[in-house]
């Protein structure tokens, strides 16, 4: 029988005690390294990291992600939490932006994953240069269940992301091609019936949390991606992602 890993997410900064120390601490069995891809732009202490992990025998990965950028963190968080779904994952909270830090708390709450923090020994008034040395504790952070949208509600504004926009006819067309729950799940005996699915279980949802704006257009109604609509895309496009 598989026995669940301990798998912890670890942003890399401009430090690495926190990151190496904190695995060694929780007796990590993996480490997944959130890097950021320019380096030139952003040095950091990837490959210490690297190094001092493959000493202390620590199995480890390195994973592309912009800790500068909240929905790609975000994303990516929350997209690795749920890949590793069946072990316990651990998100580390205090080796990255303070971007991917709040990205990553909001990525614990939707999946489910422990975010920690760790208070550091040293800070850079005392230290060499490093933000941080050392550890003198270690935080698990509460969390509190968070609604995220729905697969089928992903798809729908993936696919209005990419028609720039769609009418809710077309919108039914979509979800029967693509057999989306909100009709394959269901017994429709009209196309009225149909509408009122797209309704009740896609649009009512998104259009309520302001991911999609919906305006008439002759006799048809328009339905139109939002800013925080694409951004909640580039947050959760995981969710239809193979």
């Amino acid at each position: 029988m598989d026995v669940a890993q301990r798998v912890h997410l670890m942003p890399v900064g401009y430090e690495n005690d926190r990151i190496v120390l904190s695995a060694q601490r929780f007796s990590a069995d993996r480490v997944i390294l959130l890097e950021y891809e320019d380096q030139t732009v952003h040095p950091s202490y990837i490959e210490v990291v690297r190094d001092r992990l493959d000493e202390a025998s620590i199995d480890h990965e390195t994973v592309v992600c912009d800790i500068f950028d909240f929905y790609d963190s975000l994303g990516t968080i929350a997209e690795l939490a749920t890949r590793f779904a069946d072990n316990d994952v651990y998100v580390n909270l205090a080796t990255g932006s303070k971007v991917t830090a709040i990205g990553g708390m909001i990525a614990c709450m939707a999946t489910g994953a422990t975010p920690y923090y760790v208070r550091a020994e040293h800070y850079a008034a005392e230290t060499d240069g490093d933000v941080a040395e050392g550890i003198r504790e270690v935080m698990e952070l509460p969390t509190y269940p968070m609604e995220h949208p729905s697969p089928q509600q992903v798809a729908v504004l993936a696919h209005l992301e990419q028609t720039d926009g769609a009418t809710k006819r077309a919108l039914i067309d979509f979800g029967e091609r693509t057999q989306l729950p909100f009709l394959a799940d269901h017994e429709t005996a009209n196309r009225k019936s149909q509408y009122r699915l797209l309704d009740s279980h896609v649009l009512t949802p998104l259009e309520e949390t302001d991911y999609v704006q919906i305006t008439e257009r002759g006799r048809s109604k328009r339905v139109e991606l939002t800013a925080a609509g694409r951004n909640t895309l580039r947050a959760f496009r995981y969710l239809i992602e193979e």
